[in-house]
């Protein structure tokens, strides 16, 4: 009885990690070219881009959105319906998860997360 009970548990174990890795988008997922994201509208991807200091950043009653630059120079337009992270205005790389939207040409993202590299660099004494 003992033994049985330790091969449903395992069973069970491993039942729920395989549901939960099919059942996850974005657990696994790279970083994609802004490219990607348009040709595959609706996937759920994650993107990385260089926010402009001079890009204005719109708000609404829902969200706010802004624009994004990829190292090729290419523009990618995102929405987010949320709260703007608290250093956003002072980052230099955002990482959006989301569906690009063909229907407006632009990227809903529902995470937005901002790198900000002066964070980790050394102090200089």
């Amino acid at each position: 009885m003992n033994r049985k009970k330790i091969i449903v548990f395992i069973s069970a174990v491993v039942l729920l990690t395989v549901s939960i890795i099919l059942m996850s988008d974005d657990l696994f997922s790279p970083y994609v070219s802004f490219s990607y994201a348009e040709a595959h509208p609706g996937k759920y991807v994650q993107v990385i881009g260089k926010r402009g200091k001079g890009d204005e950043v719109k708000h609404d009653e829902k969200g706010f959105s802004f624009s994004m630059t990829e190292d090729s120079g290419a523009k990618l337009n995102v929405y987010h319906s949320g709260v703007k992270p608290l250093n956003f205005e002072h980052t230099e790389q955002v990482v959006v998860l989301g569906k690009f939207s063909k229907d407006n040409s632009t990227f809903i993202a529902d995470k937005v997360l901002v790198k900000c590299p002066s964070k980790y660099e050394k102090e200089s004494r």
